[in-house]
């Protein structure tokens, strides 16, 4: 590696290392106020309980909350955990990033982290998973593969994608037809079309895989001793979203095995 090089992702680096706290700042607002981003500016810039406005001091990503306790500096009602949590995320997302890729590869992780994250808090309150973002993923990951693999990447990716969205379709369809009720959302079927897209369809069994044992782990701690039945609800968006970036990441130890994982 030359010493542009070094130098040019030594600067890119610091750059997502330090913006990664606000990007999940952003999101987590986002996340809250979606699909109606009427009120998006002003949602952080006002205590939700008491309405007070908050200040710069309020607002900084991580060190605002340890340093107010995590409750509001007037009425001293919790702030909501989900923006530490989101910007936790993110700050891991960037870090992540930093540490496993180099140049444009670095942003594009760190860019399909961000994206995950926001389609993960979205589907934690709504059960919904916007469909921008799950487009966003299917459009840009055979791109992404076509300049890391050339042609080759570029077919992996669409087929991924083809596959991943046809894997979901027929369990919702088989389960609609065996049960009457819808069971699997296709917001699930193109967010899991979105990791065959950045990966290549043989990556998408270990997705379904650590997402299914990643959402139940979650529901057993999520329900804290009460009792589980079939009728449970239970958000795949969450668990999908973790599990597609952290086949990512384990792929990337071999720049092969985006498309022959």
């Amino acid at each position: 590696m030359s010493a542009l090089s070094i130098f040019n992702n030594g600067w890119l680096s610091l750059f997502l290392l330090l913006t990664g706290p606000f990007l999940g700042s952003f999101i987590s607002a986002s996340a809250l106020t979606w699909p109606d981003r009427s009120n998006l500016r002003t949602s952080r810039s006002q205590c939700a309980q008491c309405g007070a406005e908050l200040t710069l001091a309020d607002l900084v990503p991580l060190f605002s909350f340890l340093l107010l306790r995590g409750r509001c500096r007037h009425c001293k009602t919790p702030i909501r955990r989900q923006h530490i949590i989101a910007e936790l995320a993110s700050t891991t997302i960037a870090l992540s990033s930093v540490l496993v890729f180099d140049g444009w590869l670095m942003l594009a992780s760190a860019g399909l982290g961000m994206v995950l994250l926001f389609i993960a808090l979205v589907d934690y309150r709504t059960r919904l998973i916007p469909d921008g973002a799950s487009f966003s993923l299917i459009g840009s990951g055979p791109l992404v593969l076509y300049f890391m693999q050339g042609v080759d990447g570029l077919k992996a990716g669409l087929g991924g994608a083809i596959i991943g969205y046809g894997i979901f379709w027929l369990v919702a369809f088989a389960y609609r037809h065996l049960r009457g009720r819808e069971g699997l959302g296709m917001g699930d079927a193109k967010l899991l079309a979105g990791g065959g897209a950045w990966m290549g369809p043989f990556a998408l069994p270990w997705i379904v895989l650590l997402a299914a044992s990643t959402a139940i782990v979650g529901l057993l701690v999520g329900s804290k001793g009460k009792s589980l039945h079939r009728e449970t609800e239970l958000p795949f968006g969450p668990a999908l979203a973790i599990a597609i970036y952290a086949i990512w990441l384990w792929s990337s130890t071999n720049p092969t095995n985006l498309i022959l994982l």
